[in-house]
């Protein structure tokens, strides 16, 4: 430790000096400033004063009960008025205090342990000890603590099992003439030390949350069943009202009889769901065979098979009603416009038929005028007439030439709207064909989706057994996606799975299949392909995904998947050759995640287990 600088100047210099300086500073001259000057022309260490000191640390004091709080305002107030003759007083008085405290702990917890082993048919131990706990939480902080311990120990040994003999005091079961006056009644409960408080506080708040879920959680939920949410009304009127150990003990009881009656209603709502399921099921798949030329209609079947043999998803749902809605409304123009045309076909038929009678009638009349003339030209010889006929003769035929051009002119125009028509309707009914083929597309990430994985995987089944052919099957998952979720959100979560989407597909062959399995799973088809190459082919794509960034919110994050690859034998179902990947799949994240391992690393690892067993 450093030694202070020791000052030149004589005391007296000192003094002086600092009376220069409290004049020239305009400083009040107290004792204080006095003594704050005289040790900075000194240059000694400034000391705080007592009183200051003391101060302070009665602030910082806590005031949790009424007898902390008397006592430190009886030190400030000393310290205010300054009135030391009081000081030794008030020191003797907390000494005697502590020191009678002291003396009547031994006797209170010898009274207390004497009374707890004394046999008492009429009080059991766990009343005791309800009685105990009661007056701790009551006068745990109180100074008077081992007086109400002893006031409670007598009340034990004069207890003869008539409840009319004791009090209520703050929840503890006392004997009032032993305890206390009737005037102590009347005080306002002691704050509780801290530990209790917050054993208070946190059952407060269970009480709250259990409130919460049965007001907004439970009664709703049996809206239809009356007798079970007037039975939860109750419970909740009682968890409003419980406080003692015997009110819990109740409220759990009921809750647990009623949570028991709530489980059986799940269960039978769980096998109505699935009764009603299975009827809508073969509904559904009883209309797509009557209506299987229909490849619209086959579409929209194909989405509502795909939702109800699949765990019920919200945003599945909301998917399909969307794609639904959307070709219903195609279907809707495309009807009008059936209509629409086969009312400009009628009436151009309509037209035809009238433009060909018009004609007919022309000339039928334009024969008549004919041999008229000619009757008349055969009998004249005058050269006037002959001219006069062959006029009229050219007018009628002009007029007649007429007629067969604007029918002619009328004809093709309703021909030109009914192949406008027809372009229209084969225009719907392309856009109708596009819309049927998003029902195999998952719209997230713009690969096939569980339709359309099945579909693809029927026909490379069946390619594959026509050619006897390798048909490798790539069963993969993204390491970590739940955290990945959890932490930076859904949002994050939905670009990942197109970004790794988005790698693979450019990383596979055109004649490859990419699929999204459910979640965060992908399956990719590799027709004409080994299992070593295909591991060759998936290990590479690890490789490109790492390379690549995936930024989320300017964050460069790490994407990495797990896959599992099996070969598919002939005459083997879809389940069985995925559910080999699946088990290769989760061999290599039980093993350290981002691996690419193959049905027959899984059955080496097999082998390995049973010969360690």
């Amino acid at each position: 430790m450093a030694t202070p600088k020791k000052n030149k100047l004589e005391p007296a210099e000192i003094a002086r000096e600092t009376i220069k300086r409290m004049a020239l500073q305009r400083i009040a001259p107290t004792p204080d400033n006095y003594r704050r000057i005289y040790n900075e022309v000194a240059e000694l260490p400034t000391l705080e004063p007592l009183e200051d000191a003391l101060n302070r640390a009665l602030k910082e004091l806590p005031r949790e009960t009424a007898e902390s709080s008397k006592w430190i305002g009886a030190w400030e107030k000393l310290l205010a008025s300054r009135n030391w003759k009081a000081l030794p007083a008030m020191l003797g008085a907390e000494m005697q205090d502590k020191v009678a405290q002291a003396r009547q702990w031994p006797d209170a917890i010898r009274d207390l342990l004497r009374a707890w082993d004394a046999k008492q048919t009429s009080l059991t131990p766990q009343r005791k000890k309800e009685t105990l706990e009661r007056v701790l939480i009551n006068f745990g902080s109180d100074p008077q603590l081992p007086e109400k311990l002893q006031a409670m120990t007598k009340s034990w040994s004069g207890y003869a099992g008539n409840s009319s003999e004791l009090i209520d005091v703050g929840g503890v079961a006392e004997n009032k003439a032993e305890i206390m006056e009737s005037s102590e009644l009347n005080k306002p409960p002691l704050p509780l030390s801290p530990r209790l408080a917050a054993l208070q506080e946190n059952i407060n708040t269970l009480q709250g949350m259990l409130r919460q879920s049965l007001r907004n959680g439970l009664i709703p939920r049996l809206e239809g069943y009356p007798e079970l949410q007037q039975e939860a009304g109750e419970i909740f009127a009682l968890s409003d009202k419980a406080v003692k150990n015997e009110d819990w003990q109740l409220l759990a009881r009921q809750l647990k009889t009623l949570i028991g009656r709530v489980e059986l209603i799940g269960i039978e709502e769980q096998e109505i769901k699935h009764d009603l399921l299975a009827l809508l099921k073969l509904l559904v798949d009883n209309i797509g065979e009557l209506v299987s030329d229909d490849q619209w209609l086959r579409g929209q079947i194909a989405v509502v098979q795909t939702i109800i043999s699949s765990p019920l998803e919200k945003a599945l749902i909301k998917d399909a009603e969307k794609s639904l809605k959307e070709v219903i409304f195609k279907q809707g123009v495309l009807k009008h416009s059936l209509t629409e045309a086969k009312n400009n076909f009628k009436q151009m038929v309509a037209t035809f038929i009238e433009r060909l009678g018009t004609i007919s009638d022309s000339t039928g009349s334009y024969h008549s005028k004919v041999e008229a003339y000619n009757q008349k030209l055969s009998s004249t010889d005058d050269i006037i007439q002959i001219g006069a006929l062959v006029e009229n003769l050219m007018q009628d035929t002009h007029e007649m030439q007429t007629n067969l051009l604007r029918s002619q002119e009328v004809l093709i125009e309703q021909r030109n709207k009914v192949e406008a028509t027809e372009e229209r309707i084969r225009r719907l009914e392309l856009e109708l064909t596009e819309l049927s083929e998003k029902i195999r597309i998952d719209q997230l990430t713009g690969t096939l989706n569980r339709r359309g994985l099945e579909e693809a995987f029927t026909q490379e089944i069946a390619r594959a057994q026509r050619g006897e052919t390798d048909l490798s099957v790539v069963l993969l998952d993204i390491d970590n996606f739940k955290r990945l979720n959890d932490t930076y959100g859904h949002e994050a979560g939905d670009s990942a799975l197109q970004y790794l989407a988005n790698t693979v597909k450019e990383a596979v062959r055109p004649i490859d299949v990419v699929a999204r399995f459910g979640g965060e799973e992908f399956v990719i088809l590799l027709p004409n392909t080994k299992v070593k190459e295909a591991v060759g082919l998936v290990t590479r794509l690890q490789r490109e995904l790492t390379k690549k960034i995936f930024l989320h919110n300017n964050e460069r994050l790490l994407i990495t998947f797990s896959a599992g690859i099996s070969l598919f034998r002939m005459n083997e179902e879809q389940e069985v050759v995925l559910h080999r990947a699946d088990q290769a799949m989760y061999l290599a994240k039980s093993t350290g995640k981002n691996r690419v391992l193959t049905e027959d690393d899984l059955m080496r690892a097999r082998k390995n287990l049973q010969s360690s067993i």
